[in-house]
């Protein structure tokens, strides 16, 4: 009852103070004053009491109105020293404004990132400086801002041309960069340190404030009173629904009030729940804690004196207002950022800013959110002290340890500074940010197993929840690395390599982590956990890329990372583990030294980051070939080859006994590990660095010997070192299932045997660009069917920057084709450009490998050429002879088409040494080595040998033209030149072709042939039925002649009867009616329809419907008294009429109706019985009026309703009874009345053409139920043109006795319950029809491919598509018939 009273006697005594307080006065005695900051606290300790939270229900509109005259405006006064419009508005005048623009974005609001000019994908502009800047003739990207982040115009290091829109041009005369301080007077400067000392210190205090029921010394309340606030704070935890649940127990509100407590602690971080007493709000505490703390963490909850409450309220006020404040002055800026980077008396890290970061994880979301935004328009915008907080950013920050999201964490701030070029050099050389990175995400992730690796198996739920946090840090590193140095200085090297050597004690720790070991006999109990290693291999996949591109930079840096990453992996390395142990292979007269491993036995892991770092580095060495120039500052003796490929090949052969199925009993988690080993989002730094580094190793190790190894680890040595090869593989495969993994895996032995000679299209293999490895994965998609830009987005990988460099290559091998009303835009691959497709592509799954075959083969047959032979060939070089002799084994298809594929490399690679050598001599003799037959004691034929054994092998018909080629190439090339060898290649394909030309032909003309002799059959036997039925026929024809006396009698000219369109005796042409036969569904009975047969009727569905309502701001009618088949002259609500088409008879349909129970009435009747109805409210009126008007006494009739009150008022009104007399009798003063109708057709809202128009548009709107917040899902409905704030518990509205959105309320009121909305944010139309029906429905909206992006993921800039939006319309006027399954 006290705490009633002391309300309601505030406000007098709040407005009798008020009417006496001066701002001016109260300045005028700071200025006196020896202990300014005592008296502006004794200041606040007096008033932010008896403005701020005064019962239980804040106030606003009060607090807004008095703060400013009562506590910010003696603050002005005292800052300007004089009336603060005039003094703030000379600051204004004199201000020298910065070239940043410096626009926060607002949660939504469209940013634009130039594709071509931007440093980094974070470099964005607003919609204002993008329309007035160059770039928005350029290629560029269109995304919502999630709230936060600024524009970047007039950041010269965000842009690599352009940075500057027309608004932020800087001034030739002005470019002297003049500290701002200079045109501000002493004493203003003096003045303005104190206020902002003062407040900001005051700010920064009671923000971090942890104690409940006690103020800081110095703001301690004249009175202090008993009463205390319930805060209910916010966190990551728990859902809407628990919070709700708990808070009707807690403070025994209802469901509506818990829901409105819940949207509000979401959205600022935390609301007061109960107002009291102390012991009042501890109940309601007791409660809270006890109804959330039985499976997680408790919801934070703290009883806080409502003068701490008030003084935090007004401290969010005062960052506020500092903000404001200094936007009308640079100088006023440059003063905030010394006073909040100035050192406090504890020394160092102790300044205000520090304080705020180190207790950023303490406070309550709309706090942060308050003093994020003020760094951002102070210290991030003022580029001398930008750099002094991105060291003390660098230092204080911590993440890990907060508990909610990283978008309302100071560490989000870190793209402002990391991504800048030279802070990140300057945060790199001088506070070794890289090592501090690196070493503080390895500090957080301690779980390792005995060999040092990450253990992620027995990850606990805090562990886990951990590994999320942490893994921000890696994004945190991306940005250090985005932009590459174009100079080196030596502290940058020095300070790199360490970095460097952190990043390898990284990889060091994933690499051979989470191993696997085949299952045998059983099938794996527990699915084991590998989602977390791939997540961190997909998070450093980037990191990895961009640290070999530093490398590549400098010459130096690319050496000593070589060194650092060698030295790292042999030490992975020393030593055999258990199963390792030394053996020597002998096949053939070669023998290697190696180890004995079976992947099929011994552990195997797919990560091996270090392998695959120092494959990237070692084709870098090549590119840049640093390797010919500097071949002794290279460790090329410390280079062990089957060290090399030891790991990188047990990966491989792991993947190839998946595909055998020898992994089966292992579960899904290894099958997902190798999709991802093999997927576009992994394989650049996975899959690809593997292959090199077996190129690499193959290189530098005798082939036989790397052969050998191969044979060994693919567990195939047992079988092909025999002396008879034949009789082994029939003996040790006796069991079909051991078969059948035995020539999978010689397959994929195969196919990595082609693929380590042939894919070469990698920059530091091969001497390819860039873009010749992107133009090559172009193709070999378009080779498996045409595809939209974002399926080629989604098949290419990524760079840093989100680019796959394919807009620059992509018109030179395909053919674009726009879309229509339905489909997407789609690329064709030039018909010259198939001549690149290459069956064995390294980048093919097998489902791709399969597709692409045969849609060549399709395109081969449709263009009339041969789809064998030498089409099979393909550029590419070999360096091994090896497998035929083992072919006869088992000459399976795929077996053998390798085994020639691979031959036909070598024959042409030997053709292409030929052309290109300057000389006869060449060491590159394939074709005398597959002319040699096998050695002792074997004695195997030669390979060509074998192939002229085979080329008659009638199992082999498939592969004859390419066996054929070979055999013939061989002998031309000893025989002739190499001119004469072209010359034979086109006489044979000439010849291939003329031959299948002929074999047409001939085809040809015996299908012609024999159609001739069908159609003379069918002749003969149409003779014979005629003469057989001539009277039939005869019969026939004189009822088709047009001069029979029939056609006569039913012309116009012989008919007496008038010419009548409709109805029985309706005119018809001549000839016998047509009859036409229906099927009743009721009854199934056939009936033909007659004007004397049984009546057919259609049923018919009525409902309500606002397409073409002329007032939608009318309520809903009631029900039970509305009539749906009549419409309400405004057209607020009309009547839609829909059938399903099936017929039914007339007395068929009136005895289901009578069997349901429902009344027949004749539509006839019923519609004259509801006109009349309509009709005679007005009859009565007008009946009432001309009796008091001309006294005429009322029949008797009028005294009792009945039957006969219809011709009474027509009588007595001197009226016809009959409507179509009274239509008729008054046709002119009618007519007037309905000149209206028909009324002109509705059309849903018009849209503008570029959909950031629209972005910007719902940027700006905010919820209208939650005081001003900005709607998370603002949804455009496109009949009214209305905005709503959807898919939250704010907006819900009570209908029918149920809550429902805002989106299924508004149906209701505009569209009968039947609407049609675009979601703008998710660029998605979505119908509505009722509480219960909807589906979402492609947007008009389009970008440059043809495709429409809902979800806004890949950026594209949008324009409306009219065709679409007409079809969209389309569907909103028949949407009442919509099948809403089949939309």
């Amino acid at each position: 009852m006290a705490a009633a009273e002391t309300d309601r006697e505030a406000p007098s005594a709040l407005c009798s103070e008020f009417l006496q307080f001066s701002a001016k006065d109260t300045a005028a005695k700071w200025l006196q004053a020896s202990n300014l900051p005592k008296e502006v606290y004794q200041h606040l300790a007096c008033y932010v009491p008896k403005i701020y939270c005064l019962g239980p229900n804040l106030n606003p509109q009060n607090e807004d109105l008095l703060a400013p005259l009562l506590l910010q405006s003696p603050l002005e006064w005292y800052l300007c020293g004089e009336e603060p419009s005039v003094g703030l508005a000379k600051l204004e005048q004199n201000n020298q404004p910065s070239q940043l623009c410096g626009h926060v974005f607002k949660v939504g609001e469209p940013t634009y990132s130039c594709r071509e000019c931007a440093a980094d994908p974070t470099c964005v502009l607003c919609m204002q400086c993008f329309l007035g800047s160059v770039h928005k003739e350029h290629r560029y990207r269109m995304t919502t801002s999630g709230g936060g982040g600024f524009c970047d115009c007039g950041d010269t290091e965000a842009w690599k041309k352009g940075p500057y829109c027309q608004k932020h041009e800087p001034n030739i005369s002005d470019s002297s960069q003049k500290d701002p301080l200079a045109n501000m007077s002493e004493e203003m400067i003096a003045r303005t340190h104190n206020v902002f000392s003062i407040i900001l210190k005051y700010a920064v205090d009671m923000l971090t404030w942890d104690k409940e029921d006690e103020l800081p010394e110095g703001l301690e309340p004249p009175l202090r009173g008993d009463t205390y606030y319930c805060m209910l704070f916010n966190d990551e935890v728990h859902t809407y629904e628990q919070v709700i649940y708990t808070l009707q127990k807690a403070v025994s509100c209802t469901q509506k009030e818990a829901v409105s407590f819940a949207t509000i602690v979401d959205r600022d971080g935390r609301k007061s729940v109960r107002f009291g007493d102390f012991q009042f709000c501890e109940q309601a505490k007791s409660v809270i804690v006890r109804n959330t703390s039985r499976q997680t963490k408790p919801l934070r909850v703290e009883v806080m004196h409502s003068s701490v409450v008030a003084h935090q309220c007004f401290a969010l006020k005062a960052l506020t207002w500092l903000g404001q404040i200094i936007r009308c002055s640079d100088a006023l800026r440059r003063i905030l950022c010394q006073v909040g980077l100035q050192r406090g008396p504890e020394g160092e890290n102790s300044s205000l800013v520090d304080t705020l970061m180190l207790c950023d994880s303490k406070m309550w979301k709309g706090a942060r959110n308050v003093y994020h935004q003020l760094f951002m328009s102070s210290l991030l915008m003022d580029s001398k002290y930008k750099k002094l907080f991105a060291i003390q950013f660098c230092l204080q920050s911590d993440y890990v340890k907060d508990d909610h999201d990283r978008e309302f964490s100071v560490t989000d701030l870190s793209v402002q500074m990391f991504a800048v070029p030279s802070l990140a050099r300057m945060l790199i050389t001088e506070e070794n940010l890289m090592t501090t990175i690196i070493r503080t995400f390895m500090d957080h992730l301690r779980h390792r197993d005995l060999q040092g690796h990450f253990q992620f198996e027995r990850y606990t739920a805090q562990q886990a929840f951990k590994f999320r946090r942490v893994q921000s840090l890696i994004g945190d590193l991306k940005y250090v690395l985005m932009s590459r140095p174009t100079e080196w200085t030596d502290q940058l090297r020095e300070k790199y390599l360490e970095g460097f050597d952190a990043f390898l004690e990284l990889l060091k720790c994933m690499q051979g982590m989470d191993p696997v070991v085949r299952q045998v006999g059983q099938h794996i109990e527990m699915e084991p956990e590998w989602e977390a290693a791939f997540t961190l291999q997909m998070k450093l996949t980037h990191i990895i890329s961009m640290m070999q591109e530093w490398c590549a930079s400098d010459e130096r840096v690319l050496i000593e990372a070589y060194k650092k990453c060698l030295s790292a992996l042999t030490h992975c390395h020393s030593g055999f583990t258990d199963g390792e142990q030394p053996i020597t292979l002998c096949m053939c007269g070669h023998s290697v030294d190696t180890i004995r491993y079976c992947v099929s036995q011994e552990k195997v892991s797919i990560h091996l980051p270090v392998s695959r770092l120092l494959a990237g580095l070692h084709a870098l060495l090549s590119k840049t070939e640093v390797a010919y120039r500097f071949p002794e500052q290279l460790p090329l003796s410390e280079l062990s080859p089957p060290m090399l490929i030891e790991h990188p090949l047990r990966c491989l052969i792991l993947c190839a006994q998946v595909h055998a199925g020898m992994w089966r009993r292992n579960g899904f988690s290894l099958v997902n590990q190798i999709y991802y080993y093999h997927n576009v989002k992994c394989r650049v730094e996975m899959f690809d660095q593997d292959l090199i580094m077996l190129q690499a190793g193959a290189s530098m190790m005798d082939p036989n010997h790397f052969l050998m190894i191969m044979l060994s680890r693919f567990e195939l040595y047992h079988i092909f070192s025999s002396a008879d090869c034949r009789k082994r593989y029939s003996r040790e495969n006796a069991n079909k299932d051991v078969l059948q993994q035995n020539n999978t895996l010689i397959e994929e032995m195969l196919h990595l045997v082609i693929m380590t000679v042939g894919e070469r299209y990698t920059a530091g293999v091969g001497q390819v660009e860039s873009s010749d490895e992107t133009r090559r994965e172009i193709v070999h998609q378009l080779c498996i069917r045409p595809m939209a830009h974002s399926e080629l987005v989604k098949a290419l990988p990524e760079n840093e920057n989100k680019e796959t460099g394919m807009e620059r290559v992509i018109d030179s091998v395909s053919l674009f084709k726009k879309p229509g009303v339905t489909g997407r835009g789609l690329y064709k691959l030039r018909p010259e450009c198939a001549k690149m497709f290459n069956l064995y592509f390294y980048h093919y799954s097998r489902a791709d490998q399969s597709k692409a075959e045969e849609a060549q083969r399709r395109i081969k047959r449709q263009n009339g050429e041969d789809s064998d032979g030498v089409k099979r060939l393909w550029r590419q070089p070999v360096i091994l002879d090896m497998f035929l002799p083992h072919t006869q084994v088992r000459a399976q298809y795929e077996l053998v088409l390798q085994v020639l594929h691979l031959i036909g490399m070598g024959l042409v690679e030997e053709q292409q040494h030929l052309i290109s050598s300057a000389d006869d001599d060449t060491n590159f003799n394939f074709t005398l080595k597959i002319s040699r037959p096998g050695e002792a004691p074997a004695n195997t034929p030669s390979i060509l040998a074998l192939l002229e054994t085979l080329q008659n092998a009638p199992h082999l018909e498939v592969h004859k033209d390419m066996i054929r080629w070979i055999l013939k190439v061989k002998l031309i090339q000893i025989s002739l030149q190499i001119a004469l060898l072209s010359h034979w290649m086109c006489v044979y394909v000439k010849m291939v072709r003329d031959k299948d030309k002929a074999e047409r032909k001939r085809k040809a003309e015996m299908a012609r042939l024999r159609r001739e002799k069908i159609m003379a059959q069918m002749s003969e036997m149409q003779r014979h039925f005629i003469n057989e039925n001539k009277e039939l026929f005869q019969q026939s024809l004189e009822e088709l002649d047009p001069s029979t006396s029939s056609t006569l009698e039913h012309s116009p000219s012989s008919c007496d009867s008038t010419l009548v369109c409709v109805g029985p005796r309706r005119w018809r042409a001549g000839g016998s009616e047509r009859r036409q036969m229906v099927t009743c569904i009721l009854c199934q009975e056939e009936q033909e329809i007659r004007t004397d047969g049984k009546a057919m009727v259609l049923a018919a569905f009525v409902q309500r419907s606002t397409v073409m309502s002329k007032n939608r701001k009318r309520p809903p009618h009631n029900p039970d008294k509305y009539d749906p088949l009549f419409m309400h002259p405004d057209l607020s609500f009309g009547t839609h009429t829909g059938s399903c088409g099936h017929i039914m008879h007339s007395h068929c349909w009136q005895s289901c109706m009578r069997f349901s129970g429902l009344h027949e009435v004749s539509s006839g009747w019923h519609l004259w019985h509801c006109v009349k109805a309509g009709i005679l409210p007005y009859l009565r009126a007008a009946a009432l009026f001309f009796h008091y008007l001309n006294g005429a006494p009322a029949p008797p009739e009028f005294h009792t309703l009945g039957a006969g009150e219809w011709e009474a008022l027509c009588g007595y009104l001197c009226l016809p009874s009959n409507l179509l007399q009274l239509y008729y009798n008054n046709q002119e003063l009618m007519e007037p009345l309905l000149h209206g109708f028909p009324r002109e057709s509705n059309h849903i809202i018009e849209l503008p053409g570029d959909y950031s128009a629209l972005i910007n548009q719902a940027s700006s709107f905010t919820c209208p139920k939650s005081g001003g917040d900005k709607s998370r899902a603002p949804t455009l409905c496109l009949v009214c043109g209305a905005m709503l704030c959807s898919q939250s518990y704010c907006c819900q509205t009570e209908l029918e006795g149920e809550d429902v959105g805002a989106c299924t309320a508004h149906t209701f009121a505009c569209g009968a319950g039947v609407g049609i909305f675009l979601r703008v944010r998710e660029s998605q139309v979505l119908f509505l029809a009722g509480k219960s029906k909807g589906c979402f429905y492609a947007p008009p909206y389009l970008d440059d491919y043809g495709e429409t992006d809902q979800g806004l993921r890949r950026g594209n800039p949008l324009h409306l598509c009219q065709e679409r939006y007409r079809k969209v319309q389309k569907l909103w006027r028949t949407l009442v018939g919509i099948d809403w399954q089949h939309l």
